[in-house]
């Protein structure tokens, strides 16, 4: 390889890279609620704000449409996406058939460490019901689902449930239950998880989910739309 294509390829790791960077950042900012559903993604703000240029934002923008968070519009840019409250339901549908074999898997195939991580993301959901911190209810919910899935040992089931959470997060306000319930909830996933018990925690996780699925008809989604989420 010669020294011209040596450094040409060199570039375009590097640009690979920071765009991969990039990516998760504004990834992030979505589970975080700095970017909401139907918010335009403005490059010049975005790219003073993170340090890069439009190159490595634009991968960002195109690989999070790809996993259907971002939405790009000919002649108006790019948005987070938006769904309705229908879709949502769908969303909660698939949710309620595939987190409860995440569950079953994961009682069966979690580690001592597994769970020992898992009991540190419920803590955090318990410190945020007390103190009612509803930003941090959504993020640890997130943690505490996310870290259920990554313990069964399915990494196609976790990558594809990761971008339905991420989608339920940025498309709601709050809890669709108290705080509380939730809380008790995970709990009880927790008990069955410990238990070795495979049946029990699918149980308990299709009741959780349905509650929540049950809850999002009901709720007034935010900006006129209709919903919450779990």
């Amino acid at each position: 390889m010669n020294a011209v294509a040596a450094r040409d390829r060199g570039e375009r790791i590097e640009s690979e890279d920071l765009g991969r960077r990039v990516y998760r950042i504004l990834k992030a900012m979505i589970i975080d609620g700095e970017l909401t559903a139907g918010e335009k993604l403005a490059q010049e703000k975005l790219a003073a704000r993170l340090g890069v240029s439009r190159t490595p934002l634009l991968s960002a923008f195109s690989r999070l449409e790809q996993e259907s968070l971002v939405r790009t519009v000919p002649r108006r840019g790019a948005f987070v996406r938006s769904y309705t409250r229908e879709e949502l339901v769908h969303i909660y549908d698939i949710r309620c058939r595939l987190e409860p074999l995440g569950a079953r898997d994961a009682a069966v195939a979690a580690s001592a460490a597994d769970l020992s991580a898992l009991r540190r993301h419920l803590a955090d959901f318990d410190t945020a019901a007390a103190a009612r911190d509803t930003h941090a209810l959504k993020r640890t919910d997130f943690d505490f689902h996310m870290e259920l899935m990554r313990c069964s040992g399915n990494r196609f089931l976790f990558d594809m449930l990761a971008t339905y959470n991420i989608i339920i997060i940025a498309n709601t306000t709050g809890l669709l239950k108290p705080a509380e319930q939730s809380d008790r909830e995970h709990h009880e996933l927790m008990d069955a998880l410990e238990a070795r018990d495979p049946d029990r925690a699918d149980r308990i996780m299709f009741g959780h989910l349905s509650g929540a699925r049950a809850n999002l008809l009901q709720r007034a989604m935010p900006g006129g739309r209709q919903a919450t989420e779990d």
